[in-house]
């Protein structure tokens, strides 16, 4: 495949990423997750975003006290470290170095690339960041509590096999 060719195959994979993860990267901060979570089920809010399975499949796991004590404090340890939500402005100039490129008379690939790879590299960050802490939190739980993990983690959607 041609450099160009993989540029705006990459291109188009970043204004699509863009697109959908820019409510993620934007959205407010949760500051406890498990409560505002309980709240919603309540309310009937079927949709709890892409943090919540971890959250449910602990709760189906039957967590000491203590258990739940070590959960909250390696999350907010991860919590801590997360980088800090991107102001309105920064937001605004991001929206704005799209529309330029995307505008523009003729197409700057230099730049297409440096935001693409800079939208990844995030990504990269955020998803280590968030596997780190999971497996953290794997290892607080007894090895009953793995093996159901395990299970449950296999059957739960998009992992069933294939047939």
């Amino acid at each position: 495949m041609k450099t160009s060719s993989i540029i705006k195959t990459s291109l188009v994979a970043f204004v699509a990423s863009s697109a959908l993860l820019a409510g993620q990267l934007y959205a407010a901060d949760t500051t406890d997750t498990t409560v505002k979570t309980e709240q919603m089920s309540k309310k009937g809010d079927r949709h709890h975003g892409p943090k919540d399975g971890m959250h449910k499949m602990l709760r189906k796991l039957d967590l000491t006290d203590a258990q739940k004590d070590q959960v909250k404090a390696v999350v907010e340890k991860y919590k801590a470290d997360r980088p800090e939500r991107p102001t309105k402005e920064q937001r605004t100039a991001h929206r704005a170095e799209m529309l330029a490129l995307i505008t523009g008379a003729s197409f700057d690939e230099a730049k297409a690339t440096e935001m693409a790879e800079a939208q990844q590299q995030k990504h990269l960050q955020r998803m280590l960041t968030q596997l780190k802490m999971q497996n953290e939190i794997y290892q607080l739980l007894t090895p009953e509590q793995q093996q159901t993990f395990q299970e449950k983690f296999a059957k739960g959607k998009g992992h069933k096999a294939r047939r």
